[in-house]
């Protein structure tokens, strides 16, 4: 009796030093048991489909030896079309950005679009760098706060260049995905911009860069709804409908600006796919003077100090992208649209806000792009 007391004494004293691991010890712990039992896990289901092939463990329902190896092929072939496809759309992703550098030229005598340029130019360097990298696991407790890639510090070592390190943003087109928080040999682990963890410095964009991205959504759906043919609409409706996205298409923003400054982070629904992904912002104002303007009153957006029009420092539908003041993520990329600005209380100093991420499908991500690190350079 004694000596089965004291097993399990040991044992609840073993699991509480496993939980007081720190992260550092942890994660290389984690990734060698995933990559020590790889091996296993491959032999055992060699071993199932050996038995499920045998006239003795088969049975009419299950799939033949050979059924299953056609069905093993043709999902490779399907994740090479799936690579494909995502390298063909980084490359028009890149073409559209060099094309964005070559209109923005045109107003590079305004200091504005001056420091836009200088922004965007960096971004595509960096973009010419990125490694594309196959999402491997998402774990359904924690399905918005982080996932697995296929990559790690093997594809530095094979490119010559430090791409994947701690602190590599990880994105979709221009758009902000998470950042990579541990990098193991061939695998790495990303945390999601909508996990409560990790936060994220970002300022309000409005304009006509913001309306030039808009356009070329609506261009595309113009494109799709001119093209299909078997769409509930009759030919009046179709065409007022054209019409409707045509007049959206050429809207022009009032003002060129970067208005409130604040940080987003993620809500982290703790179990299973979050049916509303959604950021939290908190800390919005611009209570200080920049190299983007004059410092301006929260409420009225009148500038404090100079004489100018009075311009919202937040408005719903503008643009969030990532300032570049928490040294972690380069300037200029996207992370979310302002759905929601809470009223402010008495006393309030700053906005709080809710938005929602600007990266589609962000709960069935397939390919990520890792973008070297800004912190090593």
């Amino acid at each position: 009796m004694i000596h089965r007391l004291f097993s399990f004494v040991t044992l609840g004293f073993f699991l509480l030093f496993l939980l007081g691991v720190p992260k550092q010890a942890s994660d290389p712990i984690r990734a060698y048991a995933v990559a020590s039992f790889a091996p296993a896990w491959n032999l055992a289901h060699r071993f199932k489909s050996y038995l499920q092939d045998r006239p003795l463990f088969r049975s009419p329902e299950r799939p033949s030896l050979e059924a299953a190896e056609l069905q093993i092929e043709s999902q490779g072939l399907r994740a090479q079309l799936d690579t494909q496809a995502a390298w063909k759309s980084w490359t028009q992703h890149i073409e559209a950005q060099l094309d964005l550098l070559k209109q923005l030229k045109v107003d590079l005598h305004q200091p504005f679009f001056q420091r836009r340029w200088e922004e965007m130019n960096d971004l595509v360097h960096r973009q010419f760098f990125a490694i594309l990298a196959p999402v491997i696991y998402r774990d359904p407790s924690s399905w918005s706060s982080s996932l697995w890639i296929q990559a790690g510090q093997k594809d530095n070592e094979s490119l010559g260049r430090l791409v994947i390190a701690k602190n590599s943003p990880v994105v979709i087109g221009s758009s902000l995905v998470g950042v990579v928080e541990f990098v193991g040999w061939q695998q790495s682990r990303v945390r999601l911009i909508t996990d409560s963890g990790l936060i994220v410095s970002v300022r309000a964009s409005r304009g006509k860069r913001e309306d030039r991205e808009l356009s070329q959504l609506v261009q595309a759906l113009e494109d799709r709804v001119s093209s299909q043919q078997n769409l509930p609409l009759d030919e009046q409706e179709k065409t007022y409908f054209l019409n409707v996205l045509k007049r959206l298409r050429h809207v022009t923003g009032s003002e060129d600006g970067y208005y409130a400054k604040g940080h987003l982070q993620g809500s982290s629904a703790p179990f299973w796919r979050s049916r509303g992904l959604s950021l939290k912002g908190v800390g919005f104002n611009y209570d200080y003077p920049d190299q983007e303007g004059p410092s301006r009153e929260l409420r009225t957006g009148k500038p404090i100090g100079v004489l100018g029009p009075e311009v919202p420092i937040l408005r719903e539908g503008d643009l969030l992208v990532t300032s570049g003041l928490d040294g972690v993520f380069p300037a200029g990329l996207h992370v979310g649209l302002v759905m929601k600005i809470d009223r402010l209380s008495e006393g309030s100093y700053a906005y709080d806000l809710e938005a929602r991420p600007t990266a589609c499908h962000f709960n069935d991500l397939q390919h990520v792009f890792i973008l070297p690190p800004l912190t090593l350079e």
